[in-house]
């Protein structure tokens, strides 16, 4: 009759299989959650070229245009604020399937009762595709990483929203030195660079979305 204590016990085999569920459950995730993120930005973008194009059809006499810049560098803080979510959530979507990885990693190499897995085929093994060409003009595989590559597109639309809020933020101090505002435009224009501060102090110092679990110390 089997131990109760044997019973509940739980295998390095089942442990491998739940990690390896649990990583590929993280992957499947990063790219939905990048997919949803695509559609803000989307939105993002669609609204400001609306804007846009109708502030040029309309010509400069149409509209106050230093209202016109004030909501523009709005709409460019919403849109970077969604960058900056989006590099946060590959970038915490990352570490947690690396976390995984070195779970499994460990277990594959567990010498006392291991799994006996020959090295080659372990999790973090030099991997060889059948051939590979990282030169962007060839059909081959090459040596990039997508997770890598998606923060690198959040960096590049949080990069691209800057530098809009930046040239509308000129544009707004160019048109109140130029002509008259009302107090309410100036205290919007006196704001807009307190509500940039406090989206990029708050991202550096990681309090948007902190988790518990992962830690920087090993």
């Amino acid at each position: 009759m089997l131990n109760a204590s044997n019973s509940n016990e739980v295998s390095l085999k089942e442990l491998r299989e739940g990690f390896y569920k649990c990583r590929s459950f993280e992957v499947l995730n990063l790219w939905r959650r990048s997919f949803l993120l695509s559609v803000f930005q989307f939105l993002c973008f669609t609204l400001y070229g609306v804007f846009a194009s109708r502030l040029l059809d309309a010509g400069p006499a149409a509209a106050n245009p230093l209202v016109v810049n004030e909501i523009a560098c709005a709409a460019a803080l919403l849109g970077m604020s969604f960058a900056v979510i989006w590099i946060m959530m590959a970038k915490g979507s990352k570490a947690w399937y690396e976390v995984y990885e070195r779970y499994i990693f460990e277990i594959e190499r567990e010498e006392t009762d291991g799994l006996k897995i020959p090295e080659r085929y372990r999790l973090g093994a030099l991997c060889r595709p059948w051939e590979m060409n990282s030169n962007l003009f060839s059909k081959k595989a090459g040596r990039y990483s997508p997770s890598r590559l998606n923060i690198t597109i959040g960096t590049v639309l949080m990069t691209a929203w800057f530098v809009i809020f930046l040239l509308h933020y000129i544009a707004s101090i160019v048109c109140y030195i130029g002509g008259t505002a009302h107090y309410c435009q100036l205290a919007i224009l006196a704001l807009i660079p307190v509500a940039f501060l406090v989206i990029a102090l708050s991202a550096l110092y990681n309090k948007w979305g902190r988790s518990r679990s992962l830690t920087e110390t090993i």
